[in-house]
């Protein structure tokens, strides 16, 4: 005999929007199941409120969504997921095995909860029903947020979910810093995205910066597409409109006033061996001003024997872009050679054999 149902419908009929706002006007106890032919999606209500939900699907466990923010390893996943039995939940035995705080698992039930509701939004195809009960299960940890708040947030991530998954199509990849010179320094952020924009290092890609950001993984992609589009960082693949050439440009400027001025710092923690740091000075700045080079203008070396970037970078903006490159290396590379000639005088042999290993493994780089 067939279930009966308060009522049920196709997923295609009705907006979730709808769906969620007609559930929260009955002001019933009930749970709404939502069924897409791959993944059973489950939202408990009480009184008209969604107070839990829950998925079949792997990746929306507590578990999952644990180690996707980086707050547990794949092995504690799995050894917390053996011990769960009914009525002890994995969020109970993490805490008992001292990996999260209640605090923490507060946090991850919440965010896990409405992951799966936001799911939710974006389902074109499969069924429903709502089935009432007279009283819930009681849950440990249950949603705060109001139906309301959680249909908004819904509505507006449906609305950007499609940009977001244009301007970021891949999470491996990694994004970087744009230069300074190259970015429009009355754009105000909150401290939010300056938190986001703190863990673009050149290193993490994507999916990390999610790991340890201190936001949900719409939030910390909105914060990024954000980012991303004010050309505060450039993300590889992404299709921004703005002129992504004159970035990558940028960057490959950066990476070779880099890679010349470690070979610098080399020559010049060589020489501290030899000579005093403002014959040091002396023979650097010298050996610049003497090739009178407009690329070199300006800087002065520092103090680890290096030249500021952003001068350089500043020098060469006038240049047409498809000669920057070119331009700059030539300059970098003959204030290398002159300054090489003169250092040898002070180097023995082992240093000079050091440095110029040095010089053409980098060279190579540059290349």
């Amino acid at each position: 005999m067939k279930k009966e149902y308060a009522f049920e419908g196709k997923v295609s009929a009705v907006s979730t929007p709808d769906l969620l706002t007609f559930i929260g006007m009955l002001k019933k106890n009930g749970v709404l199941t939502i069924d897409d032919g791959k993944v059973i999606r489950k939202i408990f209500w009480e009184k008209g409120e969604i107070v839990f939900a829950n998925s079949t699907h792997p990746d929306e466990s507590l578990g999952s969504f644990l180690v996707r923010h980086g707050k547990i390893t794949q092995e504690q996943n799995m050894k917390s997921g053996l011990l769960v039995e009914p009525g002890k939940r994995q969020g109970k035995i993490l805490v008992q095995m001292g990996v999260l705080t209640p605090k923490q698992l507060w946090w991850a039930v919440k965010n896990q909860v409405l992951e799966i509701i936001y799911k939710i939004f974006s389902l074109s195809e499969g069924k429903f029903y709502f089935e009432e009960v007279d009283e819930l299960k009681e849950e440990k940890i249950k949603l705060s947020t109001s139906t309301t708040n959680i249909i908004m947030e819904g509505i507006r991530r449906l609305d950007e979910l499609p940009r977001i998954k244009e301007l970021i199509p891949d999470d491996k990849v990694v994004p970087t810093l744009v230069p300074e010179e190259f970015r429009d320094n009355s754009v105000k952020f909150e401290a939010g995205e300056i938190e986001i924009m703190n863990l673009v290092d050149g290193e993490r890609n994507i999916r990390e910066i999610i790991h340890v950001s201190p936001f949900e993984e719409f939030e910390t992609l909105r914060i990024l597409m954000a980012l991303l589009l004010a050309r505060y960082i450039y993300i590889p693949g992404s299709s921004v409109p703005t002129s992504e050439e004159e970035i990558e440009d940028a960057i490959a400027l950066e990476n070779v006033i880099n890679l010349y001025n470690e070979i610098y710092s080399r020559i010049w923690d060589a020489l501290g061996e030899k000579i005093s740091l403002k014959e040091r000075q002396n023979l650097f700045d010298d050996v610049k001003n003497s090739l009178n080079e407009q690329v070199l203008e300006g800087p002065l070396f520092d103090a680890r024997g290096q030249l500021p970037s952003s001068i350089l970078m500043a020098n060469v903006a006038d240049y047409p872009q498809n000669k920057r490159h070119q331009i700059l290396s030539m300059a970098l590379e003959n204030l290398l050679s002159f300054i090489l000639f003169e250092a040898s005088k002070h180097l023995d042999s082992t240093q000079k054999d050091i440095i110029y290993k040095l010089v053409e493994k980098k060279s190579e780089a540059i290349s």
